[in-house]
Formats: structure tokens, C-alpha cells, sequence
């Protein structure tokens, strides 16, 4: 038979053509890849998920345990801002003061027709240590120092390590402290007040994480300094506080000095401010954002967020990265208690002209009970 015969005898479905022999290559699962190649890829992902990815297997959750993977990150310029939020229930206060913690993560198993920005927040647990009955915390690179106590005063600081969610113990202050003032200026946590004694000469100290140890500041202002409960923050490269005075206090040239009426600390240092870079933030009594113009000694309107939603009592907000704003408020839907979270991108124009631009806007957190966002603390680390 011809090959034109067979071509057409199997046209004409007498016979099946015959089929092409493929070799066909083994589906590849990611659960089989080499550990480093496995450390690179979740390297590359986003921190929010990794609580989703330990679910996984052991495989993964031995990976986004690792401090290969914090290690790999870096090498990767991966770090990202994590976003973390201390919490006190209403239950027996004010006997009651534990905290509790929870962080920003993105929700598993989210479907096409789920129309949430996708965040939400977490409980955090340490089998460590539970920290508690603090209200000064600040964030240093990974890590979230508590320093002092609340009732009583302590002179312990333990440091949350956000990597791995892990609590452990740093050096302890000189004094004894309760509910101190803590900023941070150039990378050093400079902490003011709270001691018994407030006419020490260590009434303000200063904590170098890389060296993990304490320190004076060159000039303890004994005549200057407050000498009611103060209030802190850090600003280009100096330290403000607010108690019966308020001052500022400059490291590098060991002075005290002052703040003028321009900056107005009764706003400042309220519950609703924050600093990201060298700008401080706050909402005012007007029920406005504002932002500090320091060229020009004078509070500004932060223009692009007025549509977001009235919201009432205090509102908490925090550095998200360095370019952006992370806005918690409570709030009441469905019969629960909940927390509304905002991030806004930040935007200098026309050099004197603040903007900022709502990117998502959600619940982050719902639960059964009231809760203290009067004592909330919102805090973002790198990892």
C-alpha cells in the first residue's frame, strides 16, 4: 500500500493515525525542591504571608522559621515594614494590664469574589514571655524593646524579636522606671522620667542596641529638665519632650534648649501624632491631619485623605516604611468590636504641599470584647 493510500484509508477513519512518541517530563513540586533553592524562592514572597506558608508543610514552616531566610532577605534587599498592634481588654482595669499582641498578615484561602484589601491581623503568642503592663515601646530595625513597667515601676526591658516572634531579655536600665518616655533618635532609644528618684542624674538614659549596653547623655540638663511625667519624641536628631517644661534636647552638641511656640507640644506629643522621616503627623482637635512644616514654623493640612471615614475617640498612627502612614481606629460592625486600619501613601509636591493617597482601607480585626485603643500601641518593625 501506498503512502497515499494509507493517508487517505486513515482520513476515512478505517485506521487511527499514528501517534507522535513525546518524552514527557516529571511534574516538579515545589515541596521537592533543594532547601536553599526552597529558602530563595520564599525569600522572594512577601512577610505577610508567611503565616500561610508554614501552614504548608514542615518543610516550609522549618524555611520561614530559619534565620537563613531573615539572612537571605537581606542579601535580597527584601525587608519589608511589619505591622504590629499591643492591645489592652476593657476586662478588670484597671487590676488588669496584660497586653496583647497581634501582627499584619494577608488572609489565606482568600477567594475572587472576597473584595477585602486582604489584611488582617493575627494573635501573636511567645511561649517565652508575655510582656505586659508597659506603655513604652519602641521599634529598632527587627526588634521591639518594652522598657520599664507600669504598676509597679521596673527597670526590665525585654525585646520582642519579630522575625520569629520570640521575646527574650536585654540589659536592664539603671533606674527603675514606670511607664518612662522612649524615643529614638539615630538609631539609639533615648528614655526619659518614670524613675522614683527625679532628681538622678540618670533620670534619662540611652540604649545602643548594637552594643547593648546603657549609657548617660553628656548633659542630663539637672536644671532644665521636667519634672512632671513627660512625653517624648525623636526629630531630626533631637530629642523633644513635654512635661511642667518643654524642651528639647540635642545630642550632638549637648544642649538643652526651649521648644517654641511654633511647634506647639500640646499637640505633639498627644496620643494622635507620629514622625515618619523628618516630618511629624498628627490629628487634631479640629478633626483634621496636619503635618509640621519646620521651613516655615507652622502646622499644615494633609490634603488627599478627607474622604476618609469620620471616626471618633483617638486614632493611632505609625511610620509604615518610611513613605508611608499605617491609621488604626476602632469601631463597632455586626456586633463585634473591630479595628479599621488605613495606609496612605505620602507625597511631598510643589517643595511646601503634603498629599497623601488612601491605598487600602479595611477591618483588620474583629473580636467578642471591648478593648483599650486609649492604651493601644501601633508599631512597625523591618524584617
Amino acid at each position: 500500500m501506498s503512502s497515499t493510500t494509507r493517508s487517505s484509508t486513515a482520513m476515512n477513519g478505517d485506521e487511527p493515525p499514528r501517534k507522535m512518541m513525546t518524552k514527557q517530563s516529571p511534574e516538579i513540586s515545589i515541596l521537592s525542591l533543594p532547601y536553599d533553592l526552597l529558602l530563595n524562592c520564599l525569600a522572594r514572597v512577601s512577610r505577610l504571608y508567611y503565616p500561610t506558608l508554614s501552614l504548608v508543610s514542615q518543610k516550609f514552616r522549618s524555611v520561614v522559621a530559619s534565620p537563613d531566610l531573615y539572612e537571605t532577605r537581606a542579601l535580597l534587599h527584601r525587608t519589608e515594614s511589619c505591622l504590629y498592634l499591643c492591645l489592652r481588654y476593657n476586662r478588670d482595669y484597671p487590676r488588669n494590664l496584660d497586653t496583647y499582641w497581634f501582627a499584619l498578615c494577608r488572609k489565606p484561602n482568600r477567594t475572587v469574589t472576597d473584595r477585602s484589601s486582604g489584611h488582617l491581623f493575627i494573635p501573636v503568642s511567645s511561649p517565652q514571655l508575655r510582656p505586659a503592663r508597659s506603655m513604652s515601646l519602641v521599634a529598632v530595625g527587627s526588634n521591639i524593646y518594652r522598657i520599664g513597667g507600669d504598676m509597679p515601676s521596673s527597670s526590665r526591658v525585654s525585646v520582642l524579636d519579630c522575625r520569629f516572634n520570640t521575646w527574650h531579655r536585654a540589659p536592664r536600665m539603671r533606674l527603675k522606671r514606670s511607664s518612662p518616655a522612649a524615643s529614638l533618635i539615630d538609631g539609639k532609644i533615648f528614655v526619659a522620667g518614670g524613675c522614683e528618684d527625679p532628681s538622678s542624674v540618670n533620670w534619662i538614659e540611652v540604649f545602643d542596641p548594637k552594643t547593648r549596653t546603657w549609657g548617660n547623655v553628656a548633659n542630663p540638663g539637672t536644671e532644665t529638665r521636667p519634672r512632671a511625667e513627660v512625653r517624648s519624641f525623636g526629630i531630626g536628631g533631637k530629642l523633644y519632650i513635654r512635661g511642667d517644661e518643654d524642651v528639647v534636647y540635642d545630642p550632638k552638641e549637648a544642649s538643652w534648649n526651649p521648644i517654641g511656640l511654633g511647634m506647639d507640644m500640646a499637640f505633639a506629643a498627644s496620643f494622635n501624632h507620629c514622625v515618619i522621616g523628618d516630618v511629624m503627623f498628627l490629628w487634631d482637635d479640629d478633626r483634621e491631619f496636619r503635618w509640621y512644616d519646620f521651613k516655615a514654623s507652622s502646622w499644615k493640612k494633609l490634603n488627599g485623605v478627607e474622604d476618609l471615614p469620620n471616626f471618633y475617640g483617638y486614632c493611632k498612627m505609625v511610620d509604615h516604611g518610611g513613605k508611608k502612614m499605617a491609621l488604626l481606629w476602632e469601631g463597632y460592625l455586626r456586633s463585634e468590636y473591630v479595628v479599621w486600619c488605613a495606609e496612605i501613601a505620602l507625597e511631598m509636591r510643589d517643595g511646601d504641599e503634603m498629599w497623601g493617597n488612601v491605598e487600602w482601607l479595611d477591618v483588620v480585626l474583629s473580636l467578642n470584647e471591648p478593648f483599650r485603643m486609649f492604651d493601644a500601641n501601633v508599631l512597625s518593625a523591618m524584617a
